[in-house]
């Protein structure tokens, strides 16, 4: 039992020497491949981020894609509201049911974070308004909005479409 104990206490001390010995030379390859595992591990999180980025823009492009087809037919809701004017109580029941749709259309692109940009009173900025001709006005100072022909609309920083207006001359 004496000489089964003695063994025993020298296979421990052998494998804690062993263990000494792994754990130096673990910490001598970790010295070693240190600066090789950090930079793997910044190409790592660019890498991810870059792809979170590219993500982030497809989503927007995607938004802006639909948003841009849509328009189509926001144009034609607003062209007809201002060439027809409903006279018969039949006509009125048909314009509001038409009102209705338009206003879906406006939730769902406030749903998407489409914005309408500002235009009427607002100084011209050559980033979000096209400008179709100038026109005197009594109302409004010079290079400011005086009329609006075709809403703009954006989401987020990214521009949908340019609004068309006339300037103050």
């Amino acid at each position: 039992l004496q000489r089964k104990l003695e063994v025993l206490k020298s296979d421990i001390t052998k494998i804690e020497e062993q263990y000494a010995e792994a754990s130096q030379q673990l910490e001598v390859e970790k010295e070693e491949w240190k600066p090789q595992l950090d930079q793997l591990d910044t190409e790592l999180k660019n890498i991810q981020n870059r792809l979170s980025e590219q993500s982030s823009n497809s989503n927007v492009q995607a938004k802006v894609d639909v948003v841009k087809k849509m328009l189509e037919f926001l144009d034609n809701f607003d062209r007809a509201f201002g060439a027809v004017k409903p006279e018969s109580d039949a006509e009125k029941e048909v314009e509001a049911d038409y009102r209705a749709t338009y206003n879906m259309i406006l939730d769902v692109f406030g749903k998407l974070g489409v914005e309408e940009i500002p235009t009427v009173g607002a100084e011209f900025d050559y980033d979000l308004h096209q400008a179709v001709m100038q026109m005197p006005s009594d109302e409004y100072e010079e290079g400011f909005v005086c009329q609006e022909l075709q809403k703009g609309y954006k989401i987020g920083d990214e521009l949908v479409r340019a609004a068309f207006v006339a300037v103050a001359a």
